[in-house]
């Protein structure tokens, strides 16, 4: 959840910076670089190449216009003037962060190789790794929700898991597997942005893998009262048709409301 609200993380790095015992000037205290001889001090040379004269760097100085005696480099930096310094900075991620986006820190990149110029930016590229809940699509959540069986056909209400905690979603009667429910605003905020995405269920009905007699009953007289298909047990249909016709009628009046009655104690059974 950290990319979802914002955290503050730290992070090591180890920048380049100015030799702090010379100064970044490369010699020894009390020691002084001295004038290149072969390009004055310009940092620049030229060549003849074939009738033309090219600029280049000087190479007994590096193209830095004066250099130092071996005895009177800087130890600490060989008397480069530059070093590698390690540091460990805070960072601030920003809430709806995804992986892919750079987050810039000011004046904790590199120094220049020549010269007293500051420091340059640094840029941290940021990874998140996938949740076990939640899938990401830039700042929309999706969630699979499981509906058991009973409360695909009768509706319910289920808890479901946001990013902002669990929330009641009503299950309307008869939903199909594959339905897809949006809740408005339960997404990932929006980077510098007040807006927030939102989140959506994908419904998989939950089918029971075992029957008892009496749950498997009840689903016999439900595809026999759906399809128009006679029952399947021949010695029930057979008690059923030497009943009283005002008895047959009574039973076919309260179909409905016996099997929504059966399936509900089959929702609590369930659900226990």
């Amino acid at each position: 959840m950290e990319a979802v609200n914002g955290v503050q993380k730290t992070i090591t790095i180890t920048p380049v910076v100015h030799c702090e015992p010379c100064g970044g000037q490369g010699a020894k205290k009390g020691a002084k670089r001295k004038t290149c001889r072969t390009c004055r001090g310009t940092g620049q040379a030229m060549f003849k190449m074939g009738g033309f004269h090219v600029q280049q760097p000087c190479p007994e100085c590096s193209g830095e216009g004066s250099s130092i005696s071996s005895k009177d480099k800087c130890s600490a930096c060989q008397g480069r003037g530059r070093v590698r310094e390690r540091k460990t900075v805070p960072i601030d991620i920003p809430a709806g962060c995804d992986s892919g986006m750079r987050v810039k820190i000011s004046d904790m990149g590199d120094v220049p190789a020549d010269g007293h110029g500051p420091a340059g930016d640094l840029y941290v590229k940021v990874r998140v790794l996938p949740s076990k809940t939640f899938r990401r699509k830039g700042s929309d959540i999706y969630y699979d929700l499981q509906v058991p069986l009973t409360t695909a056909i009768l509706g319910g209400t289920l808890r479901v898991p946001t990013v902002d905690g669990d929330v009641e979603v009503n299950i309307k009667p008869g939903v199909q597997p594959g339905d897809e429910l949006r809740l408005r605003t339960k997404g990932v905020r929006k980077v510098n942005s007040t807006g927030r995405g939102d989140q959506y269920l994908n419904l998989n009905v939950k089918l029971p893998t075992e029957l008892t007699s009496k749950q498997r009953e009840l689903v016999e007289q439900l595809d026999a009262e759906l399809t128009g298909k006679p029952r399947s047990d021949p010695a029930k249909a057979s008690t059923e048709s030497t009943d009283g016709s005002e008895q047959g009628t009574k039973e076919k009046d309260g179909f409905f409301s016996r099997i929504k009655k059966d399936f509900e104690n089959f929702k609590k059974h369930d659900d226990k």
